[in-house]
C-alpha cells in the first residue's frame, strides 16, 4: 500500500506523535512539516541519528552535489540545502511527503523512482546518502559496493540499529575506505574515496 502524507501538527494535536519526539523536533528545525503515513498506522520521519551523522559528513566534505536515495521525507535533501549543497537529487518511490516539504528549495530536483534502477542509470555526485527501509538494506550495499563509482568523495547508508546491524558491521570493517559509526542506536556506514579518510575521521570523533 502506498503512503500518504499526514500533516505533522495534525499528528501532535491528535496525540499520535509527542510534541517533545525526536522526529517532532527534527522536522520543525528543518521545516519539515509533512511525513509519511504507511498502513493508516506507521509514521516514518527524521530520526536523529541520521541527520546528525549526515549533517556531520556534509560539513567535513563540502559537496557541492548530493543525492538523496530512499529520501522519505525529504529531511535529508533539506538537510543539503541549509547547508549549502548546491545540486541535490532526491530520490524515492514515494515522494509524495517530500514534493510537499520541499517547494520552493531551488537546488532540489525530485525523482519519483526506484532507488537501485536510479544507481544502475550512472548518475553521478559528490556525496550519496542512503536510508532504505529494513529489509532493502542488505540490497542497498551489495548496490553500493558495485555502483562504488556513484560518489566521488563520500556515501553514507544507515545499515540499522546498533543491535541488528552487527553482522554488517563485521563484515564491513574488513574493507578497505569504510568506516562504520553509531548514533542515537543506529548504525552507518561511510564509504569513501582514497585520500579522504581524515574527513571520515573528523566526522567520528565529533560523534564520539
Amino acid at each position: 500500500m502506498r503512503p500518504r502524507p499526514v500533516k505533522l501538527s495534525r499528528l501532535v494535536e491528535g496525540g499520535r506523535i509527542s510534541p517533545m519526539s525526536p522526529v517532532v523536533l527534527i522536522s520543525e528545525k528543518l521545516g519539515i512539516r509533512w511525513l509519511n503515513m504507511f498502513d493508516g498506522e506507521y509514521v516514518y520521519g527524521p530520526t536523529p541519528g541520521l541527520i546528525e551523522v549526515s549533517d556531520l559528513l556534509i560539513k567535513a566534505f563540502k559537496p557541492r552535489s548530493l543525492i538523496d536515495l530512499f529520501g522519505g521525507s525529504g529531511a535529508v535533501s533539506k538537510l543539503a540545502s541549509r547547508n549549502g549543497v548546491r545540486r541535490i537529487i532526491y530520490v524515492d518511490l514515494y515522494s509524495e511527503a517530500a514534493e510537499l516539504n520541499l517547494r520552493g528549495e531551488k537546488a532540489v530536483t525530485i525523482l519519483r523512482r526506484d532507488a537501485f534502477e536510479f544507481m544502475r542509470s550512472g548518475v553521478k555526485a559528490d556525496v550519496l546518502i542512503l536510508d532504505p527501509p529494513e529489509e532493502l538494506i542488505p540490497r542497498a550495499l551489495k548496490a553500493l559496493i558495485e555502483f562504488r563509482s556513484a560518489f566521488r568523495k563520500a556515501a553514507l547508508i544507515w545499515i540499522g540499529p546498533v543491535e541488528r546491524s552487527k553482522r554488517y558491521a563485521k563484515a564491513l570493517r574488513r574493507r578497505r575506505m569504510i568506516e562504520v559509526l553509531d548514533a542515537w542506536g543506529d548504525s552507518f556506514a561511510v564509504f569513501w574515496k582514497p585520500g579522504l579518510g581524515d574527513r571520515v575521521n573528523e566526522v567520528k570523533s565529533l560523534l564520539e
